[in-house]
């Protein structure tokens, strides 16, 4: 293979509640990779997860998560409702740039409001007439085109528009100061040239590297960090593994990895990419900024297994008969531990007894709550956050029709980390 021929593999942050379609589909491509078309593209899915993530364009979208986008109401800035925690501390930089440029092409319009580049990602955030698919982005530095991934999120506004926020990850890293050059050439099943033009200037961020030249091995594949950076808005690890896309991506398992905090709280994921040859694969991961409580951070790759078929697991939810238990194989037990009405929905409190993190939305796990017909009973906004390690609280609507509450997950795969194959370093205060 020639070397210069480079692979690249993206991620999308996949919803918990698709989670058990991800594990067996395997690598299923959700989030566009975007390249010049000189090269060759292959592209992956590193399964890694946070939040409710890609939402437009996605194959993971459910009914609960549509009923979200719909009712959602207007907020200040799309940046503070549907970006992390580093974008929300971004767009309040006094270099973040204030746009406000509606383009029209075709009959179509799309407005153009904030735009900002923190050091690992370019971000604008857009207002349009209704929620439609914006591809494919040409986007130049000072007058180069770039190579990158991108990821779209947004919601509805009362006025019935769509707002949305791109993010734009570089496989290279941008200057401090340039000028920026976007062009759309489709909007849903209209073509045509939207394009603008603006000058950028990096958002302060403090920046403060961790460490850089550390080793380990995980299963007899070495790994070099390459790049670790806190800054304001974001932690920036790049992970050079010496091992082929075969070895790190095949029928049988994936490569990912965990950021633990001194506590093993996980540290959560906003995006993840890579490109490599057949010797070795370069990742480079974004997670959200550090709180001032974190005074050290743990490395944590772990491959988890595919499994062949699918297990669901289902229980019946009745308030008196509280804790229940629901058996998830070898990675532990799901447990209800009580049920609070709260302002006409209710708040369901949950635990997972394995020894493996989960993240602070049930990421790499499921848990569904259903009528009897089937029906997702998931609130809006009413997602798995955490009340503390490994400990859950969610949101459903009482059912519309008489009969039981039934909860769903299925069997997980064995996940395990090794703390053989992991880094520890302190984070200066």
């Amino acid at each position: 293979m020639n070397k210069d021929i480079k692979k690249s593999i993206d991620s999308i942050q996949v919803p918990f509640q698709k989670l058990d379609a991800a594990i067996e589909e395997g690598l299923r491509a959700s989030q566009k990779q975007v390249m010049p078309k000189r090269k060759k593209v292959m592209m992956l899915l590193l399964s890694s997860a946070a939040t409710f993530g890609l939402i437009i364009g996605s194959g993971f979208i459910s009914p609960t998560m549509a009923s979200v986008l719909a009712k959602v109401p207007i907020l200040e800035s799309i940046f503070t409702s549907v970006g992390d925690k580093g974008l929300q501390v971004a767009i309040n930089d006094e270099n973040a740039t204030s746009l406000n440029e509606t383009i029209t092409s075709n009959g179509v319009s799309l407005t153009i409001q904030d735009v900002l580049y923190d050091g690992s990602r370019l971000a604008f955030s857009f207002v349009q007439d209704k929620a439609e698919e914006i591809y494919p982005l040409n986007i130049e530095v000072n007058g180069e085109v770039i190579n990158f991934s991108e990821k779209m999120t947004g919601e509805y506004l009362q006025n019935g528009q769509y707002s949305g926020l791109i993010q734009v990850h570089p496989t290279k890293p941008l200057p401090n100061e340039f000028d920026l050059t976007v062009a759309i050439h489709q909007i849903g099943k209209t073509e045509g040239d939207w394009h603008f033009e603006t000058h950028v200037i990096k958002t302060n961020n403090n920046s403060i590297n961790l460490t850089t030249g550390q080793t380990a091995e995980l299963d007899g594949i070495s790994y070099k960090v390459k790049k670790f950076e806190s800054t304001t808005s974001a932690v920036s690890l790049h992970i050079l593994y010496e091992g082929t896309v075969e070895e790190i991506f095949n029928e049988h398992q994936v490569l990912q990895l965990h950021l633990l905090d001194q506590e093993g709280t996980i540290i959560p994921m906003i995006d993840a990419s890579g490109s490599g040859d057949d010797e070795s694969m370069l990742y480079e991961y974004v997670f959200e900024p550090l709180s001032e409580e974190v005074t050290g951070l743990t490395i944590s790759p772990f491959f988890m297994p595919l499994p062949k078929e699918r297990k669901e697991i289902a229980a019946t939810l009745e308030e008196n008969h509280l804790p229940l238990t629901i058996s998830q194989g070898e990675m532990g037990d799901i447990v209800v531990t009580k049920i609070e009405e709260e302002n006409g929905r209710y708040a369901l409190y949950f635990e997972s007894t394995s020894s493996f993190p989960f993240g602070s939305n049930f990421e790499m796990n499921q848990l569904s709550v259903e009528d009897t017909d089937g029906n997702d009973l998931i609130a809006e906004r009413g997602y798995p956050t955490s009340t503390g390690k490994n400990k859950y609280k969610l949101y459903y609507n009482k059912p519309k029709s008489s009969g039981n509450i039934i909860l769903k997950t299925i069997e997980l795969p064995y996940m395990k980390l090794n703390q053989e194959a992991q880094i520890t370093v302190n984070v200066p205060r």
